[in-house]
């Protein structure tokens, strides 16, 4: 067995660091040798936190200094991972960033750059990249299943929010758009290609309350195809629907996948009609963190998700949430 590659973590204010914070103590090719947290206020909070127990709590200079780790997740709060990622990739680390990365695309691509400049590989955190339903609709497109893509509908929303957590969000541009809406569009742009064009509705439901805009819509077109996403504050409806001229594949609950497969003609395994495809569990982080290892020992990208891919998503998700780029 290949010996585990040290890991570090900077940061515990993202929605997702405890969950790869577990992954890196359960997985089988890294091992955790440290976590930083800037923010003495956080830092005080994690150590009273059981999920963070018996962590060995270090600064961000002794962590990227050691010399045991070689790949580092950014667990910050969004708009304060790019100068930790590009610190971490000047001290030679590889990089796992959580979505999304920054409202910064140059600062994006200063720490691709540099990345380039050092051979280390970074990976972003969006959540359907290893998702078996999205992989299944990659190899419909791509073994041209549904024939030419002319649309798409996605729908990602999450559970009524309450006010200290609405004034949090109301700090990001494009609101619920900046905060869930980039995994519908990493995705797309996957299945679709570089976008031509995007267009945003981005709406306050509680104007008198807060300046949360929790009421977002983007409009996404690609050569050939027109995608919609949508997010609301409200319920926790997500879907993500693909149509093409000769097929439809529909995930719904992405998070536990439930696959709908129609074909007007026969493909790949499938007869025509419509089935109900199963497709296992969808689990988070560790299958990317195993991707990740491979990337560091083989000394390659990680699969499919090149940097020209990132910045693209970066690019249109920014443009989503009306900051200029």
């Amino acid at each position: 067995m290949n010996k585990k590659i040290g890991a570090g973590l900077i940061g515990t204010a993202h929605a997702h660091a405890v969950g790869h914070l577990k992954a890196l103590r359960a997985s089988e090719s890294f091992e955790l040798i440290a976590v930083a947290e800037p923010n003495e206020e956080l830092l005080t909070k994690a150590k009273k936190d059981p999920r963070w127990s018996e962590v060995n709590w270090v600064n961000v200079d002794g962590l990227l200094s050691d010399e045991r780790v070689r790949m580092v997740c950014v667990e910050t709060d969004p708009l304060e991972s790019l100068p930790f990622a590009r610190r971490a990739v000047k001290a030679g680390k590889h990089v796992k960033i959580d979505k999304p990365p920054g409202a910064d695309l140059k600062a994006l691509e200063a720490v691709f750059k540099e990345a380039e400049m050092r051979h280390c590989v970074v990976q972003m955190g969006y959540v359907y990249r290893y998702n078996p339903a999205f992989r299944l609709a990659h190899r419909a497109i791509k073994e041209k299943w549904l024939g030419p893509i002319r649309s798409a509908v996605c729908q990602i929303d999450d559970k009524k929010l309450d006010t200290v957590y609405r004034r949090g969000l109301e700090r990001y541009p494009g609101g619920q758009m900046f905060e869930l809406c980039g995994h519908m569009i990493d995705a797309l742009v996957w299945l679709l290609g570089k976008p031509v064009r995007t267009s945003s509705v981005l709406r306050q439901s509680e104007p008198d309350k807060d300046k949360f805009q929790d009421d977002v819509l983007a409009a996404i077109e690609f050569d050939s195809a027109v995608a919609v996403v949508k997010s609301q504050a409200r319920q926790s409806e997500r879907y993500f629907h693909l149509f093409g001229e000769e097929g439809t594949i529909l995930i719904d609950s992405p998070d536990q996948p439930q696959v709908r497969l129609s074909l007007s003609t026969p493909r790949g395994p499938y007869q025509a009609g419509t089935h109900k495809v199963a497709v296992g569990p969808a689990v988070r982080y560790v299958p990317d963190l195993e991707d990740l290892a491979g990337a560091i020992r083989d000394n390659r990208w990680v699969e499919y998700f090149t940097a020209e891919h990132d910045l693209a998503v970066q690019r249109t998700l920014l443009t989503a949430c009306g900051v200029k780029v």
